[in-house]
């Protein structure tokens, strides 16, 4: 393990509590919670973890650079609402693995954009990455057929906006200041969510109980990851790096939807071969890539 950039770990840590998240909302959406109100929750939950960093901040704030946050958080709302529609419409195990091309996205705008010089190596992993998640997602579109194209759809266009989100925090965060950036950034998009409120399917107080426990774990976990996603990406400058380490939130998923079928004993299709040999080719996949984004990290 010589060498092993440890801040990959932060990545790891976010993938496994991002899918356990991901099956929280999907909880609560079946017990009556709206999209609306899964963003809006969810985007006030991060803010509230981001909000004290902007009082940790070591260096002067670039209030002339304002504009970045306020752009990048455009961007973070935008593919935020849409990865919810997706969850909504599609399956968890379906959303969450093709949310991996988000990789792909994070390489081509960072070259795009800023011009930055991407090994071939991490190409090589995000295409890796892409393919690794849809075949991974393609083994549970068993009963989505009507709605896959829709999810899927919805879920590359967040991904892409995620992409873009992620390639101008690495280039643009430093600039303005990591800590207030991120400060900024996150409430930016809380205030922004805060617009849909009359748009509410039924006001939250309506929900129960049950359904509002299972939306708050929910958003707290999204809003630990989100931590542990931001920081990487804004310090140690591998946006496309985290983001292929990430993407192993779609092997997550499938694990946890298969773990916790058999927990509560529902009929799954499991066994069939052919898709255990997909599983097993989307992981080693997923595996390989993972490695060439370790070996081309600083």
């Amino acid at each position: 393990m010589i060498g092993f950039p440890l801040y990959l770990l932060m990545p790891v840590i976010a993938a496994a509590v991002y899918a356990v998240g991901a099956l929280l909302f999907k909880e609560a959406f079946r017990r009556g919670a709206g999209t609306l109100h899964t963003f809006v929750v969810t985007s006030w939950m991060m803010a509230l973890f981001f909000t004290p960093f902007i009082f940790w901040e070591t260096k002067s704030i670039q209030w002339n650079l304002i504009h970045y946050p306020i752009l990048t958080a455009c961007a973070f709302f935008i593919g935020h609402w849409i990865t919810f529609t997706a969850i909504r419409v599609g399956d968890v195990s379906l959303v969450t693995p093709v949310m991996g091309t988000k990789s792909i996205f994070v390489a081509f705008f960072a070259w795009l954009v800023f011009q930055e010089e991407i090994a071939g190596g991490m190409w090589m992993a995000a295409i890796l990455t892409s393919v690794a998640v849809y075949i991974l997602g393609k083994t549970d579109l068993k009963s989505l057929k009507n709605r896959m194209p829709l999810a899927t759809g919805l879920t590359i266009t967040s991904s892409a906006c995620f992409g873009l989100c992620d390639a101008l925090v690495q280039e643009w965060a430093t600039l303005f200041g990591v800590r207030s950036f991120l400060t900024l950034l996150f409430l930016t998009v809380a205030l922004l969510s805060t617009c849909l409120v009359p748009f509410f399917e039924k006001p939250l107080r309506q929900l129960d109980k049950g359904t509002l426990g299972w939306l708050t774990a929910g958003a707290f976990l999204t809003g630990l990851q989100a931590i542990f996603i931001a920081l990487s990406v804004s310090l140690y400058h591998n946006a496309t790096g985290v983001n292929v380490v990430y993407s192993s939130r779609g092997l997550w998923a499938i694990i946890l939807v298969w773990a916790s079928a058999r927990f509560v004993g529902k009929s799954t299709e499991e066994t069939d071969a052919r898709k255990l040999l997909l599983r097993f080719t989307g992981a080693t996949l997923m595996c390989v890539a993972i490695l060439l984004a370790v070996m081309e990290s600083k």
